[in-house]
């Protein structure tokens, strides 16, 4: 005997099914909603990565060098020291430094002998501010002023910026560099240590 559905029990499974329906539309449209989340946060990390200076940073500098650090020429030399956090090694052979922003004449660091350019992951390379380039591929045309002025390190381009600072006056052998507990903030070393960790 075929049994009837009431107008009630009609009423209720259309609800169930519409609800049903309802459900799997907000369901489909959150799973939409994590993944395009799940892309935007997976290309900010790379833009992160890309806009780090693909693993360069300016560390540790000396403007005014009288009894410090002695180059390869036994020269007391104002530096920058250069940090690779990256892991893989980069070679400085074909950018650019300057103490100038907005400078037409950037110094280009020569890219004739990379085994002098290069600096390994996790190592450190000084350049020499000397204007001095007879001595070698890592000895430049520029100066730095005690006085104050800025640092900056062009990528091969030419144009970008791999990083950067602008200083105030400094005091002679005394360095400055990034703090090893924040390196956002810069502080002065009375024991400078080019080539190696910062010493806080």
């Amino acid at each position: 005997m075929e049994r009837k559905l009431t107008s009630i029990q009609i009423t209720s499974l259309n609800r169930y099914v519409l609800n049903l329906t309802v459900y799997y539309l907000i369901m489909k449209r959150l799973t939409l909603l994590l993944f395009l989340l799940f892309l935007i946060s997976s290309c900010s990390k790379d833009d992160n990565n890309t806009n780090k200076g693909k693993g360069l940073i300016i560390n540790e500098f000396l403007a005014s060098n009288d009894y410090c650090c002695t180059d390869e020429s036994g020269d007391y030399d104002d530096w920058v020291e250069l940090y690779n956090d990256s892991n893989e090694s980069i070679d400085l052979g074909g950018m650019y430094f300057t103490d100038t922003p907005g400078d037409d004449n950037p110094y280009l660091i020569p890219d004739t002998d990379p085994s002098e350019s290069t600096i390994s992951p996790g190592g450190y390379l000084i350049l020499w501010c000397d204007d001095d380039q007879e001595q070698g591929v890592l000895h430049l045309s520029k100066k730095l002023k005690a006085s104050g002025e800025s640092i900056i390190l062009i990528d091969k381009d030419g144009t970008t910026v791999i990083d950067s600072l602008t200083f105030g006056s400094q005091t002679t052998d005394i360095s400055m560099g990034r703090n090893t507990e924040d390196p956002d903030e810069w502080i002065f070393f009375e024991t400078p240590t080019p080539g190696s960790v910062n010493n806080n």
